[in-house]
């Protein structure tokens, strides 16, 4: 936890981090580069970024927080990077932010996603605006029933054929409190990629009649592209999410279950069981051998297979009547990184997939000291495309290793992955990372 210095209601903090890579192949292992928030890169050799932010209590129930960081990668000719640029305000219950910030992460970073199956680390943060609850409201003071909301707008910038396309994104969650510590939290989120400027169908509409259109899913008028006229206007996507959560005296479990849809056929489950399994563990002590541990299972090998839809499949995070890129942000996964974007000819290659994945932190007491640890483990069978399947069959295995070895009077860190494939040699990587939080 970065220390701070408190004037008054002011209070300020930052961090300073730098990361060197070494890897035996071109590219580094895939634990390296992927969920790391777009600050590294397949082909990084050095990276770092600054930090800062400033907060102010404006009352015991309201405060505002400014950031801003820059992050520097040596894979992108030497350039610096905005990786941060906010203002963050919250009353009671209630938050709204301002810009580009970085997303919260869930699971103690050991989830193959973060969030949900479309909403991972492995991009850099879009800048936008976003109205979210942060944390549950509740209808009675018992705390039974609540629910939690966010509605947010981003702006995809023009690094895509569509420039200047918009995401709407929206979500809803109900949580009720059983007896017994039993905690449900289900609900849906609603992704949908909208406007800008296509080379083919040229300026899309982008109107409150429009937007209107967008936040509810229907067909676009005279003034828009052929495809939004026959269909939903821009490219829709989503995600309905179940979380069982059992608290017991010494740890938690969680148990997770995300369904991801992009048309009528999947929100119908036509794509059944397309999406993300996952049984979450974490230790209510501190300094145990584990402190957290995850198992996630993803499927995306149906994708509405035989359904009566115009399209035979689904063909996830791509939609080729407009927006090219699919998924995508700076080329990189927006969700679940397990998905292959191909860069070259701007589409999501390889979204066929099942995969396990594991991961495990925790710290090692040797002595009188002691080493925080987190373990990645994941095992990928890829099958490409429906209409462009990969002969032969890739199986894939990504193996990431990380300890703390200093924690004064700044924290360095090591880093050991490998990758296994049956279509390549395998890939050896090191890591070292120097970090001090002011």
């Amino acid at each position: 936890m970065a220390a701070s210095f408190s004037y008054s209601q002011v209070e300020f903090s930052g961090s300073l981090n730098l990361e060197g890579y070494y890897s035996t192949k071109d590219k580094l292992p895939f634990w390296f580069y992927s969920n790391q928030r777009g600050r590294v890169s397949e082909e990084t050799n050095f990276d770092g970024w600054i930090s800062g932010r400033m907060n102010y209590d404006i009352s015991s129930s309201t405060s505002l927080e400014i950031g801003g960081g820059l992050l520097y990668d040596d894979n992108f000719s030497d350039e610096i990077f905005l990786d941060e640029l906010y203002a963050d305000l919250k009353w009671k219950k209630l938050e709204l932010i301002g810009g580009r910030k970085q997303k919260e992460e869930f699971y103690n970073g050991l989830s193959a996603t973060n969030e949900n199956f479309a909403w991972s680390l492995n991009a850099r943060p879009l800048p936008g605006i976003q109205f979210r609850t942060s944390e549950p409201i509740y209808f009675n003071e018992n705390e039974k029933l609540g629910l939690e909301f966010s509605w947010n707008e981003f702006l995809m910038e023009n690094d895509r054929i569509v420039k200047g396309a918009h995401l709407h994104y929206k979500s809803l969650y109900l949580i009720y409190n059983f007896k017994n510590n039993w905690h449900l939290k289900a609900g849906i989120t609603h992704f949908a990629l909208w406007g800008g400027d296509s080379p083919r169908w040229g300026k899309q509409p982008e109107g409150i009649k429009d937007y209107l259109k967008i936040i509810t899913g229907r067909e676009g008028g005279d003034n828009s592209a052929e495809p939004d006229q026959q269909n939903v206007i821009g490219a829709h996507s989503g995600t309905y999410e179940l979380y069982l959560t059992k608290d017991f005296i010494d740890y938690r479990l969680k148990f997770i279950y995300n369904h991801f849809f992009e048309d009528g056929t999947g929100s119908r489950y036509a794509n059944f069981p397309d999406g993300r399994y996952g049984i979450y563990y974490e230790n209510k002590k501190e300094n145990t051998l584990i402190t957290s541990a995850i198992y996630e299972f993803y499927y995306t090998r149906d994708q509405s297979d035989g359904s009566t839809a115009p399209h035979e499949h689904d063909f996830y995070f791509n939609s080729f009547s407009m927006f090219n890129n699919g998924w995508t942000y700076y080329k990189r996964i927006i969700g679940v990184p397990f998905f292959d974007y191909d860069p070259e000819i701007g589409i999501v290659a390889g979204n066929k997939f099942l995969a396990h994945h594991i991961g495990i932190n925790g710290n090692l007491n040797l002595g009188f000291h002691n080493y925080p640890y987190k373990l990645l483990l994941s095992h990928v069978l890829k099958e490409g495309m429906y209409d462009r399947p990969y002969i032969p069959k890739r199986k894939e295995l990504y193996f990431n290793y990380e300890m703390r070895l200093l924690q004064r009077p700044f924290n360095l860190s090591i880093q050991l992955g490998t990758e296994f494939s049956n279509v390549a040699e395998p890939i050896f990587g090191a890591g070292l990372s120097l970090s001090k939080h002011f």
